[in-house]
């Protein structure tokens, strides 16, 4: 499962679409993103001062793993 790379140019896409429209729909695809990756993968939190590895669990599981 890939993290989506390419963040689409909705000002060049849209030419005559309002400021505000383009955030809305920016945000909906950050959501998504987070609905498709962000809960399905496992975190790994490294403590520096004391040099302990930390995995946080993901919060949902998913069969495309």
């Amino acid at each position: 499962m890939a993290k989506y790379q390419k963040k689409t140019d909705y000002q060049a896409k849209y030419p005559g679409v309002s400021e505000k429209i383009i955030e809305v729909l920016e945000k909906s695809d950050r959501q998504m993103e987070y609905l498709q990756y962000d809960i399905k993968v496992e975190r790994c939190r490294i403590d520096s001062a004391s040099g302990t590895v930390t995995y946080l669990p993901s919060r949902e599981d998913s069969y495309e793993r």
